[in-house]
């Protein structure tokens, strides 16, 4: 008698991102973890396919990667529930969904994988960073057995009940651990990164891999006993079974779940989904998955527990649209000859029927309703006008997953860098991991960042206290191509009826206050360990804390480990450069920490001869001193010093350079016309005209043309103004820029052929 057929019998919707792991239960209590950084709940109704929606964990800061359960077990009868997240970090909550406990800093990467051992009393973790854990419940301080063998993320973990414990990794091994941690066999074969893993009878189990087959291993000679293909080139994401049955269940990234009997291919199930993450199975057989589409779906094979007709038909409609976009992927359909709405005029010519249609580019699939006598829109056929790596899930690098992995140019002749970045991250974080696992200069940092803004269609700029606001746009952080009309003082010349802003003169210091916190506090906590007389921790996060939170308070102890770290030799000094640039313009700090010797420090940074990211954050660190009094004074004490070192550069460096020397020059010009230092005025502007024709980046020399344009006009005295007005009628370079500029109307910004426009009305 044939067995009846997989059917859909319940959907779940409410989380709003990929769902990326399940597992359930005894009691069929399903738990599924997703990227929207939450794992749920969903509670069996009793009737066999419907579900309720329980607890909502929150816990994680990053995407919930995995999942596993405990089920009845000492302590907690109801069972626990276990998470691991990309925030390197394992949750573990009781059944009704209470936080009882954090592995901060379970792994030094994401946590990929858990599974519950087979004792009910531990459970297993492998991650990204290459080793796998097997940890016991009543001691989570650290882990029973750290597994240290693979040469790249460890994507799988799984124990047998013979106790031993395998672990797949994108380095395509398979190795077997005896109960000690000890490595049994080293298994080759897959020629693709090893994703899962699962026991099928004693000393048997199976693997699947991104290179489309599911490989079977006996564990206790290390034999593969076979090799199954049957998700044609896809990668295979995840392998279920229930322990001694005559079936096994694989899910993949093309848009289905396969069905095993004996070893055969038994049933293909469509998915509206291409990426069918994770799959379970319940003990009665059913099969649970979670997709990229943020839905969990549950199959049956008992027709009690199929879904009600009319559900049937709409997820046949949705998996019909899959098809016909399988079809145009295969057949090489192009959109454009495709017909248009206008041929959904013409009736169908059978119940059923189905009609590609272009609408506008967007390709939408029909069918003829033979009952209603009209096309029904069944939904798009996703991807058929534009389907890219991001939006497959398919980005892999270095074994590990990416939502991007981008080609970077940082140098002209040399091969492109990779830059890997996944949604909802910091794109200033991954800009400086990048810069640190390339040991580029930190000049790259804003150019790196900017990129991924730029690059990342949903690239989440943060909302951070310490974020930058850019004082001309009001933008949330500097980025060129989104420069917006200024939010500060903006007004038409007195006396003219133009239409354009008046940038001129500037009156308010600029505040450099981009920064990735994060970002600091790692090369700090790097570098603290390799100093002899190391500061504390609890010390280090203070400041970070300090950055973060104006009500923090600013003790003498908060100075002393300030001019502490500013002593680090200089190849460690940029975090902290980078840190005391961000609390100095906190008036207390700056009242405190502004003194000679870190003027000195700042001056030996600024040479020629030093380190480029050193240069570039004390010129930043210098142009936020000036925001307050005490710094103020100390920066037009030093100004002969550092107008000198400016001039001596043979280069101005890359952009994010170029914006701190220009952001130091303009407010250092603000505070000469705020004390009318005219002798000091002429010092600067000799120094503006020999560096404006070297401003490449647009922002920069905006800000340097701010800058000559408040000198002038700042200045009351007729005879000093005309005097200065001289000098730069003098300098054919200077004009040349400005009239270039004022004249342009093609790649240049409005801002610029303004400002450079109230130049020329000033000196003319």
């Amino acid at each position: 008698m044939a067995k009846t057929p997989y059917k859909l019998s319940a959907v779940l919707y409410g989380h709003s991102s990929d769902v990326r792991a399940v597992t359930n239960f005894e009691d069929g209590t399903i738990v599924s973890t997703s990227r929207d950084k939450t794992a749920r709940v969903w509670k069996p109704t009793g009737d066999g396919k419907n579900y309720s929606v329980g607890a909502v964990l929150q816990g994680h800061t990053k995407f919930v990667s995995s999942v596993c359960v405990l089920n009845t077990c000492e302590g907690y009868p109801q069972g626990v529930i276990i998470t691991g997240s990309n925030d390197c970090s394992i949750c573990i909550y009781s059944a009704d969904g209470t936080l009882i406990h954090t592995i901060k800093e379970a792994h030094k990467d994401t946590v990929c994988c858990l599974r519950t051992s087979k004792n009910n009393k531990a459970f297993l973790s492998s991650s990204w960073d290459t080793t796998a854990k097997l940890w016991e419940l009543d001691n989570l301080c650290m882990p029973k057995i750290n597994m240290q063998g693979h040469n790249a993320a460890v994507w799988c973990v799984c124990d047998l009940i013979s106790g031993n414990i395998i672990t797949g990794s994108a380095d395509k091994n398979v190795i077997i651990w005896s109960q000690m941690g000890t490595i049994k066999y080293n298994l080759t074969g897959h020629k693709d990164c090893v994703r899962d893993i699962v026991e099928i009878k004693d000393e048997q189990f199976l693997t699947c891999s991104n290179d489309a087959t599911i490989r079977h291993w006996n564990s206790k000679t290390g034999a593969c006993l076979g090799v199954y293909n049957g998700h044609d080139e896809n990668y295979i994401y995840s392998v279920a079974a229930n322990f001694d049955t005559s079936y096994i269940f694989t899910s993949g990234e093309d848009w289905t779940i396969r069905v095993w009997h004996n070893q055969e291919l038994d049933q293909t199930i469509l998915l509206p989904s291409q990426s069918v993450w994770s799959i379970a199975i319940k003990s009665n057989g059913d099969i649970i998955s979670g997709a990229s589409d943020g839905i969990i779906r549950i199959f049956s094979a008992d027709p009690e527990r199929y879904a009600d007709p009319e559900s049937l038909k709409s997820y046949e409609e949705q998996t019909e649209a899959v098809k016909i976009r399988k079809k145009i992927e295969h057949e090489g359909i192009k959109v454009d000859n495709l017909p248009l709405p206008s041929a959904l005029e013409q009736p169908g010519k059978k119940d059923g029927e189905t009609k590609m249609i272009n609408h506008g580019g967007t390709v939408k699939a029909h069918s003829w309703s033979q009952s209603e006598m009209r096309w029904i829109c069944i939904g798009d056929v996703l991807g058929a006008s534009s389907s890219t790596n991001a939006t497959t899930g398919k980005q892999l690098y270095n074994g590990k997953e990416y939502d991007y992995v981008f080609s970077v140019d940082i140098e002209e002749g040399a091969p492109p860098l990779k830059l890997p970045y996944n949604h909802g991250d910091d794109p200033w974080h991954v800009a400086q991991k990048f810069i640190n696992d390339n040991g580029l200069s930190q000049m790259f940092l804003d150019q790196v960042a900017n990129f991924i803004v730029k690059n990342a269609s949903s690239a989440q700029i943060p909302n951070t206290h310490s974020q930058y606001a850019d004082p001309f746009t009001g933008g949330s952080r500097y980025i060129p191509a989104s420069a917006s009309v200024d939010d500060l003082e903006r007004e038409k010349p007195v006396g003219s009826n133009s239409s354009r802003c008046s940038y001129i003169p500037h009156l308010k210091y600029l505040r450099l206050e981009q920064a990735s916190l994060q970002s600091i506090l790692v090369k700090l906590r790097e570098f603290n360990l390799k100093e002899d007389q190391n500061i504390e921790e609890e010390k280090l996060q203070r400041l970070i804390n300090l950055a973060e939170n104006e009500g923090e308070e600013v003790t003498s102890q908060i100075i002393e480990i300030l001019e502490k770290l500013l002593n680090w030799p200089d190849n460690k000094l940029y975090p902290v450069l980078d840190m005391v640039r961000l609390l100095i313009l906190r008036k207390e700090v700056n009242d405190l920490l502004c003194t000679d010797d870190l003027v000195k420090i700042c001056q030996k940074n600024i040479k020629p001869d030093a380190l480029p990211s050193n240069q570039m954050l004390s010129f930043r660190l210098i142009a936020n001193m000036i925001c307050h009094e005490n710094g103020e004074r100390l920066a037009l004490n030093s100004k002969d010093e550092t107008l000198k070192a400016l001039l001596e550069f043979n280069s101005l460096g890359a952009k994010s350079n170029q914006i701190a020397l220009s952001t130091y020059l303009l407010n250092l010009v603000i505070a000469l016309n705020k004390h009318n230092d005219v002798p000091g005025k002429t010092r600067a502007l000799n120094v503006l005209i020999v560096l404006l024709p070297l401003f490449k980046e647009s922002e920069a020399l905006f800000r340097i043309l701010v800058a000559l344009g408040t000198l002038i006009a700042g200045t009351s005295d007729k005879c000093d103004r005309n005097e200065l007005i001289n000098v730069v009628r003098q300098t054919d370079a200077v004009i040349t820029v400005i009239k270039n500029m004022s004249e342009s109307s093609i790649q240049v910004s409005n801002k610029l052929i303004d400002c450079s426009k109230q130049i020329i009305d000033l000196i003319i």
